[in-house]
């Protein structure tokens, strides 16, 4: 990853802020910023890159994402069709990082038991399994957020705010995943 051919772009809402670092072909990182105030003088250099195709997508899914409204079913499929740099990350780290990605449903959970198998390995890579979600540079787009522990504890979260930006996070998949099967 040339650093010299990266971009920043926050992103805000009244839920948290967002820094979205990205390239010309992929989102390269999302961190959360919390809920401090946004300097949007950052983003001047950017201007133009909000219209590559890929940037321009994910920002109107965020908006989607945290507008509070009725998700539609097929939300996380979007989500994986943003294409993310998995270079970098060792091939273990990077499968695991896929299998989530294109298992993980929006509104539901997963055990680092369960993700292991279905990444093709034994249930006592569980463990691993969470070793490779706490190097994940995207979470949203690779919903770590959605694994907790084979007990139903949370267990932990390092895509920022910790635990309790988990368990928001998923309290809002749940809300509305169900309003739209009520619908």
């Amino acid at each position: 990853m040339d650093i010299n051919n990266l971009f920043k772009l926050l992103y805000g809402n009244g839920f948290l802020n967002l820094e979205i670092i990205f390239s010309e072909n992929y989102i390269e990182e999302i961190n959360f910023i919390g809920k401090k105030n946004i300097n949007h003088a950052d983003e001047k250099r950017v201007l133009g890159f909000k219209n590559l195709p890929h940037v321009k997508y994910l920002l109107g899914l965020l908006d989607l994402y945290f507008s509070e409204k009725e998700a539609p079913f097929d939300i996380s499929a979007k989500f994986e069709r943003i294409p993310v740099n998995f270079n970098g990350y060792s091939n273990f780290t990077a499968k695991i990082l896929k299998t989530l990605r294109s298992t993980a449903e929006y509104g539901e959970t997963t055990s680092y038991k369960n993700l292991a198998l279905a990444a093709g390995l034994d249930k006592k890579y569980s463990r691993a399994c969470a070793g490779a979600l706490s190097k994940n540079k995207t979470p949203l787009l690779i919903p770590c957020h959605r694994v907790i522990m084979d007990s139903g504890k949370l267990g932990g979260y390092s895509g920022g705010g910790g635990v309790s930006l988990k368990a928001k996070l998923l309290s809002m998949e749940k809300r509305n995943s169900s309003q739209s099967r009520i619908s």
